[in-house]
């Protein structure tokens, strides 16, 4: 039996493999000056920015279409797939359609379609979570509910330095966005139980903007579990982040990542974002 396990890329993992298991990309596209560009691992990320910067257009995201995600499912038995939330793209439904589809010419094949709920490191968070009840041996019908379980018991934390491309599609006031950038704020939220975009504050940039939004992520439930870190060109951020957060969880086990071109169109530059075990 062949096992796969797909995601889209707004999880920021393109390697063929999650904890050996086999792993394939759904890539989503971002339009910059009627230039496609594909999200698949392959970017330029400086020549992407640089596109982003100096375009004097409006710029927007598209999901995979169904015909993508029916050749992303070919060749397995068993096919798990994990999306961008639902509430800000139609990965998850056009993934959903998808697999309908290919059951119907495949209907041995055993095939669930997740919605994260989310994005970027709490994605790519409950993909590891996933080959690890498969390398544990469990069955299909055991892992679906477990994985419910773990999107309910993840979760996602952002701070912003940059919201055009949020306030330019749509995905959050553009008011707010203005004044963010008046202001020297860094905006910080989370995504709802819908997988929408939820602000829950905002600090200033200062030497102690980083204890102020670590005491904002542990009200969001952070207790010193599992957590990854993506960052979009803000390495230096993201390493703080880290340094603060093990002052206070000193076992907790930590990693940085660098976002995918998605993740790096709406985090903007500066932007972090955290996936963590509640």
């Amino acid at each position: 039996m062949t096992i796969k396990i797909i995601t889209d890329s707004a999880a920021n993992w393109y390697q063929s493999d999650i904890n050996g298991l086999p792993h394939s990309v759904a890539p989503l596209t971002i339009l910059v000056d009627q230039q496609p560009w594909l999200d698949d691992g392959t970017i330029d990320q400086v020549a992407f920015a640089k596109a982003l910067q100096t375009t004097s257009t409006k710029t927007s995201s598209s999901c995979p279409n169904i015909g993508e995600w029916l050749a992303a499912y070919e060749g397995a038995d068993e096919i798990y797939v994990i999306t961008i939330t639902s509430g800000l793209s139609g990965s998850y439904n056009a993934a959903q359609q998808a697999a309908t589809t290919y059951l119907q010419d495949h209907p041995d094949v055993k095939i669930h379609v997740f919605d994260s709920r989310s994005a970027g490191p709490q994605e790519r968070l409950l993909a590891m979570k996933l080959a690890d009840y498969l390398n544990a041996g469990k069955s299909f019908e055991e892992v679906v509910p477990l994985m419910e379980q773990a999107i309910q018991a993840t979760d996602l934390f952002f701070v912003l330095a940059d919201l055009t491309n949020l306030a330019n599609n749509g995905r959050i006031n553009p008011a707010i966005a203005k004044v963010a950038t008046l202001m020297n704020f860094r905006l910080y939220g989370t995504a709802d139980d819908q997988g929408k975009l939820q602000k829950l504050g905002q600090v200033r940039g200062g030497k102690k903007m980083y204890t102020k939004l670590v005491d904002a992520l542990i009200e969001q439930g952070y207790r010193g579990g599992k957590m990854l870190i993506d960052h979009a060109d803000g390495l230096v951020a993201a390493k703080k982040y880290k340094r603060e957060l093990l002052s206070r969880f000193p076992d907790a086990e930590i990693t940085i990542n660098e976002c995918g071109a998605l993740c790096s169109y709406y985090a903007e530059a500066g932007g972090v974002m955290f996936g963590f075990e509640k």
